[in-house]
């Protein structure tokens, strides 16, 4: 498993919350996070939904057996390939529905949108990533336009069926949101291992309240979470997540982005690693340092090491080497320890710095080691 693999295995993006801006909005035809549920939990509108969905309607042409439910307008997608990543497109939107079919996969149905008899798109997008082939969410990405009406047509094999999409859902497709954020609130640096707060505020200065869908997180792995923010229109909404990455790939700094598939924010957090000196024993000068080296790694060095001596006449314990030096622009501390070391006797010691020098292909610089030891007695 390389690098990257594993972190996609190990990191993870941490809970996140809302500040008054969750609510259920009454002119979109769905709840948010509906484009993850199987075609038989949407026809029930959720909990908190105010409209009855629309009836579902079978189609059928030539092979192709498609029953379509619960169509919405949405202004961007979780569009689903090697990873599932926010999807959005410049004057469109999208009409999702809710597909299930016989024995077909659901990305591959032979269907497109027209509007009064005229075709519009015939390309779909399957979103978020369905338990089953058979049965998901589909997303036609619509220019942004008032519409007569719209209908989605299946074609296959000389036979044609028609379904005419509910007339307030098409109405969404002349109405956009329009989001703006500032950018990404995040600490100056955290200590390594700690999880920290990320957060942003997004305005809707559209024509209709909205949902804004974001990756949002660390990307030190390969696929970055997304959240959902509800944003009625002339409002503003601040979204918090608490970041929690995987330290032990030693990281110099966490990279987070807000990538909503038009645009994107980015910020950076140093990872701190210091050692806190109050809790080591005292400086010592019976613990000498007779030589030090580079500890070499694939390209370059990524800590020191040396032998040491206790020159006293007796018995040194809690013996500790703390070594420190600059990796790129970031300074890190390591110790290592031994709880005993007799007098006169020699100690081959190493201290790293984990991967931060070859992570960034830089070498350790201006290294500073000392010694420290509980005195005899």
């Amino acid at each position: 498993m390389d690098r990257r693999q594993y972190l996609a295995t190990a990191v993870g993006l941490g809970a996140g919350s809302l500040a008054g801006c969750n609510s259920y909005f009454a002119d979109e035809t769905d709840t948010a996070g509906t484009e993850d549920r199987s075609p038989a939990e949407s026809l029930t509108g959720g909990s908190s939904g105010t409209r009855s969905p629309a009836p579902p309607n079978t189609l059928s042409a030539g092979s192709y057996t498609v029953t379509l439910s619960n169509p919405r307008v949405r202004a961007s997608i979780r569009d689903a390939g090697v990873h599932v990543d926010v999807r959005a497109e410049h004057g469109s939107q999208f009409l999702l529905l809710d597909a299930e079919t016989g024995d077909a996969r659901v990305e591959e149905i032979p269907a497109r949108v027209v509007s009064d008899g005229e075709p519009i798109i015939d390309r779909l997008s399957l979103v978020g990533r369905p338990d089953r082939k058979t049965a998901g969410v589909i997303g036609f990405p619509l220019p942004v336009s008032d519409y007569g009406t719209v209908a989605v047509v299946l074609e296959s094999a000389e036979e044609t069926a028609r379904w005419r999409v509910p007339d307030a859902t098409v109405e969404m497709l002349s109405r956009t949101p329009e989001f703006t954020v500032d950018g990404i609130e995040v600490p100056d640096s955290v200590q390594v291992g700690e999880s920290f707060d990320a957060s942003f505020t997004v305005a809707n200065d559209g024509d209709r309240d909205a949902r804004f869908l974001a990756e949002f997180g660390h990307t030190l792995l390969s696929d970055t979470g997304e959240v959902e923010v509800a944003v009625p229109v002339g409002e503003r909404c601040t979204h918090t997540s608490t970041i929690d990455p995987f330290y032990d790939e030693s990281p110099a700094e966490i990279p987070v982005i807000l990538d909503w598939g038009l645009q994107a924010r980015h910020a950076t957090v140093a990872v701190q690693r210091e050692t806190a000196t109050t809790d080591l024993p005292p400086l010592s000068d019976a613990l000498s340092i007779e030589s030090s080296y580079p500890i070499d790694g694939t390209m370059v060095n990524v800590g020191v090491g040396g032998t040491a001596r206790n020159t006293s006449t007796s018995a040194l314990r809690n013996c500790v080497i703390v070594a420190s030096g600059d990796v790129g622009e970031q300074r890190f501390s390591a110790t290592t320890r031994r709880d005993r070391l007799e007098p006169d006797l020699p100690w081959d010691w190493e201290v790293a710095f984990g991967d931060e020098a070859d992570a960034q292909r830089e070498p350790v610089r201006n290294i500073a080691i000392e010694t420290r030891a509980e005195p005899p007695g």
